[in-house]
């Protein structure tokens, strides 16, 4: 397995955001304008330029029509998301170990530190992912 995973495009930048990977992942892989995915964030708690907690990204995702797929491993993060939500996680896996069953749809991957969106088995997202990268959750277009 490579050591990092390149994504097939980049997908929708805004280049006057920053820390925005779960806009970013919600407008590619919903196939959505930017700028909506970014109102949607906002209106459940996101400032402008500044990353987002998972009761931000989860409620946005949810309300969206996104479902949660699971929860996986014992990070920090699938902890906490895994007793909030009373959902017990998987066992952990890593990212370029998931990405062959997410073959068929449109999925936003959180991975340690980061969000991204899978579609058909393809990543869409703005630079390189290690392919040894902690997957915390992954939702799911219906």
């Amino acid at each position: 397995m490579d050591k990092y995973i390149r994504p097939l495009t980049t997908g929708y930048i805004n280049h006057a955001e920053e820390r925005d990977c779960t806009v970013r992942a919600l407008a590619n892989s919903a196939g959505i304008v930017y700028g909506n995915a970014h109102t949607i964030l906002k209106k459940h708690g996101r400032k402008d330029k500044r990353g987002c907690t998972n009761y931000v990204w989860h409620d946005a995702y949810i309300n969206t029509g996104l479902s949660l797929v699971g929860i996986y491993g014992t990070t920090k993060n699938a902890k906490h998301m895994s007793k909030r939500l009373n959902i017990a996680a998987y066992k952990g896996i890593t990212l370029g170990r998931i990405l062959p069953q997410l073959t068929d749809g449109s999925y936003v991957v959180i991975i340690t530190g980061h969000a991204l969106a899978v579609v058909s088995g393809h990543v869409i997202d703005k630079g390189l992912n290690r392919s040894n990268s902690s997957v915390v959750a992954v939702y799911k277009h219906s």
